[in-house]
């Protein structure tokens, strides 16, 4: 009997038709399905259907919850608001409908774009009088990207960053990890050059991969108008109003400063007391007499209803980096 013969199945066994299995149409994405012959640079892909312009208010009056007119300012500086302004151009739109979502997609993420340029904006050295994102728009830059083949820019952190104090905006404390605006912070650009890289890059090619932070923020204007107690803003933290009657288990708030970090004793109290959870598995940045937990108290602060409070809020990182609940 040959070889063959003994390999043959036995009479009546199905045998696999390998040609048909090879004919056999894979499974399409729903892009595929809603865009079956159209080429990518070509598909259609929801977008601010005009450019967000910001108010500009005057600065009046005491930065205080009791001056309206400082409330108003922090509203126009809010990330919060500005998200529930543009939300605006795209509620109740078909566009929200064209793209697959709440489903993680890393391949496709990778098989857009495989080979990145990390571009971390405080460490890139640009022509004199170029900003950073003048420098990435740059078309022998992408001319050269896409000859040794780089696909993507990462930015890094270009939104502005740090805090506010009063009518004052303060610097980052965390290389630009701190975002409080939904805008390009000057020191690296502006929105017009932004929109510039990203033609640049569609041009030949390449894909901008933006960049969030979204675990916290800076001490910007959400947080500020959180510690007045203004609508809902303290529910963008993790942040617990603390009794009056309790105020003496909190310790001091060094003058220039707006917090202090509180120690293990406290914390064990806080937490005994039923206002925070107590403490975390590890505290990132410990250094003794600076950030011994990852809580911290804010001094007094006069809610927008004039009522006079102090809070503990949570930070994994920087008491400048308010962890998001």
């Amino acid at each position: 009997m040959s070889s063959h013969a003994a390999e043959s199945p036995e009479p009546g066994a199905s045998t696999p038709n390998h040609e048909d299995q090879a004919n056999e149409p894979a499974e399409i994405t729903f892009d595929e399905h809603l865009h079956p012959a159209r080429p990518k640079s070509l598909r259609f892909r929801p977008r601010v259907r005009a450019p967000f312009v910001r108010r500009s208010l005057a600065q009046d009056g005491p930065p205080t919850g009791a001056n309206p007119a400082y409330v108003s300012w922090l509203l126009s500086q809010s990330m919060l608001s500005d998200a529930n302004e543009i939300s605006q151009q795209f509620s109740g739109q078909g566009s929200m409908w064209q793209n697959p979502f709440a489903r993680p997609h890393p391949r496709s993420a990778v098989d857009t774009a495989s080979v990145w340029f990390t571009a971390y904006p405080l460490s890139l050295i640009t022509r004199p009088e170029e900003s950073f994102l003048k420098a990435m728009a740059d078309e022998t830059l992408w001319k050269a990207f896409s000859e040794i083949g780089i696909q993507a820019v990462h930015t890094g952190p270009v939104k502005r960053a740090g805090g506010i104090s009063g009518w004052q905006l303060t610097p980052s404390v965390d290389g630009h990890f701190d975002r409080i605006s939904t805008q390009i912070d000057p020191a690296f650009g502006s929105e017009d050059e932004f929109r510039q890289m990203c033609g640049t890059a569609n041009w030949y090619g390449g894909t901008i991969i933006d960049d969030i932070v979204p675990g916290h923020t800076g001490k910007g204007a959400d947080f500020r108008l959180a510690e007045m107690k203004y609508a809902d803003y303290p529910g963008i933290y993790h942040m617990v109003e603390i009794d009056p009657l309790d105020w003496q288990h909190l310790p001091v708030v060094p003058d220039g400063a707006d917090s202090v970090n509180i120690d293990a004793a406290t914390e064990d109290w806080l937490a005994k007391a039923g206002y925070i959870i107590g403490r975390l598995q590890r505290v990132i940045f410990y250094a003794e007499g600076i950030k011994e937990t990852n809580w911290s108290v804010t001094r007094p602060t006069v809610g927008v209803d004039g009522v006079e409070r102090r809070w503990v809020y949570l930070h994994y990182f920087k008491d400048g980096q308010p962890s998001i609940n």
